[in-house]
């Protein structure tokens, strides 16, 4: 992936170190983290591609918003509760 190479609005989406980030641009001279993905699994599923760029677009969306205040552009199912990733 080139870097720099998608621009959904304000948020920036580029190849780093074996993975896709992507990045709100806030004004000329900083831009947020908003999400990762691994490098290969982004450039080789095009369903997966998709679901990152709506990924990006509802962090941007809610990372200002208080705990369950949340919005999202399309409902889903939810994941079982149950299921647990852990960070590392």
């Amino acid at each position: 992936m080139e870097e720099n190479r998608e621009k959904i609005g304000n948020i920036r989406v580029r190849g780093e170190k074996g993975r896709v980030a992507a990045y709100w641009c806030v004004d000329g001279s900083r831009d947020v983290f908003l999400c990762a993905i691994e490098q290969s699994t982004f450039d080789n599923h095009v369903h997966v591609r998709d679901l990152f760029a709506e990924l990006a677009q509802e962090v941007f969306m809610n990372r200002a918003r208080e705990k369950g205040d949340s919005i999202c552009l399309r409902a889903r199912e939810p994941l079982a509760r149950t299921v647990q990733f852990p960070i590392d």
